[in-house]
C-alpha cells in the first residue's frame, strides 16, 4: 500500500471535496436559500438556489476526474491506470475505515462474433451501452473503466462476507444486460462474464495486483462457457491456467487459419458417383504438425469456441462448393457440423441464409449435421425452432452417428431430419455378423417408411460396401471411398477418380439363427 506524504495529502484534498461536494450538501440548500434570501433579498436567493446545485455537481465530477488520467474516446470511462490510482487511493482509505476494496471485470460475451454478424457499428453500439448501463448502475463511491475490449467496475467497499456479497453483486450486474441492444432495426442479447476478487482474496495486495487478479478471473470464466462468473483465489490451479493458454492458442489458430476445413466424399454405394463432401476440423501447427482432432476439439468446447469454429467451417465449406462449381466438377452438397450450442442461437438461420447469400449458393446444398445425441437429449424448443427454420429456409438436416443415442421416432419428425447416418458401430463388420445385419436391415426398413436417407458412415471394405448396397443402403462414407483431405487435394482426387472397386469373392452373409 502506498503511505507516503503525497498520497496522504491526495487523500485529505479528496475528502475535503467530498465533504463540500457530497449528496449530503443537499440538505443544506433551504438555510443557504434563505440566508440569502435575508442578507440580499430575492435576486440572492435566486442565484443561490441555481448556483449552488451546479457547484456541487461540478466539484463531484472534478473529484472523478482527479483518478482518470487518459479517457477512452469511445466511453469516456478511465483506462486501466486510472482505475489503479483510484484503487490506490481506496486501500489507504482502507487501512483507517476497515472498507474492503474489490474489482469486477466484465467481458461480453462473443464480441467479435457480434461484429462479423452485424457489423462495426454493432460492436460500438454494444460498447455505448454497456459503459451507460455500468455507470448507472454503480453507487457513488464507485467507479467503471474500459479494460481492453472490457470493462472493470471498481467497488470502494464490499460487506463482509466478501465473496458471497461480490456473487450476488455480479448476478445484479448480469440482469442489467437482459434487455436487448438496438443498432438501427437490428436488435441482438447479449450476455457477461465477469471474475471478482477483493482485498482480502489477494496475498501480496496492491493496486495492480488486484485489477490483474481480476483479470485472471475474468479470461478463467470466458473459458467457462457464456455468462460465466469467477471468483479469483490464490490456489488456482495450474491446470486452470494450462486452460486458459489452450484458449488463447485455440483463438488463435482459428483467427490465422491453422484450424481449417478438410473433406471426406460422400459416396454411392453402386458407382461410387460423388453426392457430396462432409467438411471435418484439422489444426496444423507449426510446432506438432497434424493435431489429432479427439485431442483438440473437446478444448474447444471448453473454451466455449464452439460457434466460433462453426463459423470458420462454415464459409470454408461454402467457399470449396464454390470452388467446385468453378472447376467444372458435380458436387451437390456439403455438410456442416453444428453444436448444441450453434442449435440453441435463433439467429443461426438468419446467418446461414447471409452467408449462402453472399457466396451465391442455393440452401439445398448446405447440409445441417446435427449429432444424434443432441436431438435425443434436447427437449429444447429453441433448438427444434432453429433446426425448423433451417429447413423452412431449404437447409438439409443429417442426423449424425446415428444409434449411438436413443432418438424417439417423433424426434425425428420434429427436428425435420432428411437423413440418418448410421454409426461406425452399426457398420463394422455388417457383411460377415448377423447382429450388426438385423439391425442395419431394421434401420433401413425404419427410414424407408419414414421416407428419409439413410448413409453409412465408417464404410472401411468393399465387402461392406457390397453387403450395404444389397440391403439397400444406397448412401456411405470412409476409408474405402476417401479419407479426409484438403480442398486442393479434393480437386485432384475429383479429376483422377474411378469408380469404387468390387469385392473380389461374392459375400457370404450369416442366417438370421446364428
Amino acid at each position: 500500500m502506498h503511505r507516503n506524504p503525497t498520497r496522504r495529502m491526495e487523500v485529505l484534498k479528496h475528502d475535503l471535496r467530498r465533504a463540500v461536494g457530497g449528496p449530503h450538501m443537499l440538505a443544506f440548500i433551504p438555510l443557504f436559500t434563505l440566508g440569502a434570501y435575508w442578507a440580499a433579498g430575492v435576486n440572492a436567493l435566486i442565484a443561490v438556489a441555481i448556483i449552488f446545485p451546479l457547484m456541487l455537481a461540478a466539484m463531484r465530477q472534478m473529484g472523478a476526474e482527479h483518478f482518470s488520467g487518459e479517457r477512452d474516446g469511445l466511453t469516456g470511462l478511465m483506462l486501466r491506470e486510472g482505475l489503479i490510482d483510484w484503487l490506490e487511493w481506496r486501500m489507504v482509505k482502507a487501512s483507517r475505515t476497515n472498507s474492503h476494496p474489490s474489482v469486477v471485470m466484465i467481458s461480453i460475451d462473443g464480441l467479435d462474433a457480434l461484429e462479423e454478424r452485424f457489423g462495426r457499428m454493432m460492436r460500438t453500439t454494444v460498447l455505448q451501452e454497456a459503459a451507460d448501463r455500468l455507470n448507472g448502475f454503480v453507487r457513488q463511491d464507485d467507479v467503471v473503466a474500459r479494460i481492453g475490449d472490457g470493462f472493470a467496475v471498481g467497488l470502494a467497499n464490499v460487506r463482509e462476507p466478501e465473496t458471497e456479497n461480490l456473487l450476488q453483486l455480479s448476478r445484479r450486474m448480469q440482469a442489467i444486460f437482459d434487455d436487448p441492444v438496438s443498432e438501427g432495426p437490428t436488435r441482438t442479447y447479449i450476455t457477461i462474464s465477469l471474475g471478482v476478487t477483493a482485498d482480502s482474496h489477494v496475498k501480496n495486495l496492491t493496486a495492480a495486483n488486484l485489477v490483474a487478479a481480476a483479470q485472471r478471473a475474468s479470461e478463467l470464466a470466458a473459458l467457462s462457457g457464456s455468462g460465466s462468473i469467477r471468483v479469483y483465489s490464490e490456489g488456482l490451479s495450474s491446470k486452470a491456467v494450462q486452460n486458459r493458454d489452450a484458449a488463447r492458442d485455440l483463438t488463435t489458430a482459428l483467427e490465422t487459419g491453422e484450424i481449417y476445413a478438410w473433406f471426406q466424399p460422400q459416396v454411392k454405394t453402386r458407382g461410387g458417383g460423388v453426392t457430396g463432401f462432409e467438411a471435418l476440423a484439422r489444426w496444423e501447427t507449426p510446432e506438432r504438425g497434424l493435431v489429432s482432432p479427439a485431442s483438440f476439439l473437446p478444448d474447444i468446447e471448453k473454451a466455449g469456441l464452439s460457434q466460433r469454429l462453426s463459423e470458420v467451417m462454415l464459409k470454408q465449406a461454402l467457399l470449396a462448393l464454390n470452388a467446385w462449381d468453378a472447376a467444372g466438377f458435380d458436387v451437390p452438397t456439403v455438410s456442416v457440423n453444428f453444436s448444441n450450442d450453434d442449435l440453441r442461437n435463433p439467429r443461426l438461420p438468419d446467418y446461414v441464409r447471409w452467408e449462402l447469400d453472399r457466396h451465391n449458393l442455393s440452401p439445398g446444398r448446405l447440409v445441417i449435421e446435427v449429432l444424434e445425441s443432441v436431438v435425443a437429449e434436447s427437449s429444447e424448443d429453441v433448438i427444434s425452432r432453429t433446426l425448423q427454420s433451417l429447413s423452412q429456409i431449404g437447409c438439409l438436416i443429417d442426423l449424425d452417428d446415428f444409434g449411438t443415442g436413443f432418438t424417439c421416432l417423433m424426434n425425428v419428425h420434429r427436428f425435420n431430419v432428411n437423413r440418418i447416418k448410421l454409426d461406425r458401430c452399426l457398420v463394422r463388420h455388417v457383411d460377415k455378423e448377423d447382429q450388426p445385419l438385423k439391425m442395419v436391415s431394421a434401420l433401413l426398413a425404419f427410414a424407408e417408411n419414414l421416407d428419409i436417407e439413410v448413409l453409412a458412415e465408417g464404410v472401411e471394405t468393399t465387402e461392406e460396401v457390397e453387403c450395404l448396397a444389397e440391403l439397400g443402403c444406397d448412401l456411405m462414407q470412409g476409408y474405402v471411398a476417401a479419407r479426409p483431405m484438403p480442398l486442393g487435394d479434393t480437386l485432384n482426387w475429383l479429376e483422377s477418380r474411378t469408380e469404387l472397386p468390387h469385392p473380389q469373392q461374392p459375400v457370404v452373409r450369416m442366417a438370421h439363427g446364428g
